[in-house]
């Protein structure tokens, strides 16, 4: 099945940059989600399929919830390669950053809940995502599902600007129905859960986090994607 993912027309393209394309695979039963990634003069080393295939494996034993890989291949031609990695489809209707606009208060505050518990069990197990934005994170009926793990990587002692990096994203994409104040107690109760006490450690964790975030609010995209966020 994976031999004929490299040539396959999809049958609905979920996003498209440079050398990557996303896409899903309906033709079957089990719908699957694919990604596709085109690399020229990369012949060695681990290819971004194997690396994202790796990523939710390792994530899944570690009882993350994320898509089941399904496999992972690779083509060589000449002095270029394409890599190809397929994983589960997660049923959902809209991302976690959608229901946060549309959800009533009470709400909100039980998604921030369940959004604290899986930040916090993904950093305290050595992990970092790197692209941590809310749009990121699907519900699968009322489970939180991390998308995009390509980028993810473990470490037994990460550096703290990893973990700025993720909560950055996440401050960023939070819609702008989210008072500053639950943004700020959602930072205090991760700074609270991972045992970060002292006041003057916290308040460096704080401002690192809004530094990275304003860097995030001006960086322009490489490859002219949208920013879902700024619509909302």
């Amino acid at each position: 099945m994976l031999g004929r993912l490299f040539d396959l027309v999809p049958d609905r393209t979920l996003r498209v940059l440079p050398g990557r394309e996303t896409f899903e695979v309906r033709s079957q039963p089990g719908a699957c989600v694919v990604k596709r990634s085109a690399e020229r003069w990369a012949l060695w080393g681990r290819s971004p399929a194997e690396v994202e295939h790796a990523n939710l494996r390792d994530l899944e034993a570690d009882g993350l919830p994320v898509p089941h890989p399904l496999g992972w291949d690779v083509r060589r031609e000449r002095l270029a390669r394409c890599s190809v990695v397929a994983m589960e489809r997660i049923e959902h209707t809209q991302t976690l950053r959608d229901r946060l606009f549309r959800a009533p208060e009470g709400e909100r505050r039980d998604l921030a809940e369940r959004l604290l518990t899986l930040v916090v069990r993904l950093h305290a197990a050595g992990w970092y995502h790197r692209d941590l934005y809310l749009q990121h994170l699907v519900l699968r009926e009322e489970e939180l599902v991390l998308l995009d793990v390509g980028r993810a990587r473990r470490d037994r002692a990460p550096r703290r600007r990893w973990f700025v990096k993720d909560l950055a994203a996440l401050l960023h994409s939070t819609p702008r129905n989210v008072s500053v104040r639950a943004r700020l107690e959602f930072l205090a109760r991760y700074l609270d859960a991972r045992g970060i006490t002292r006041r003057a450690e916290r308040r460096a964790w704080l401002a690192a986090i809004l530094r990275r975030a304003e860097r995030t609010a001006r960086h322009t995209p490489r490859h002219g994607e949208t920013r879902p966020w700024e619509d909302l």
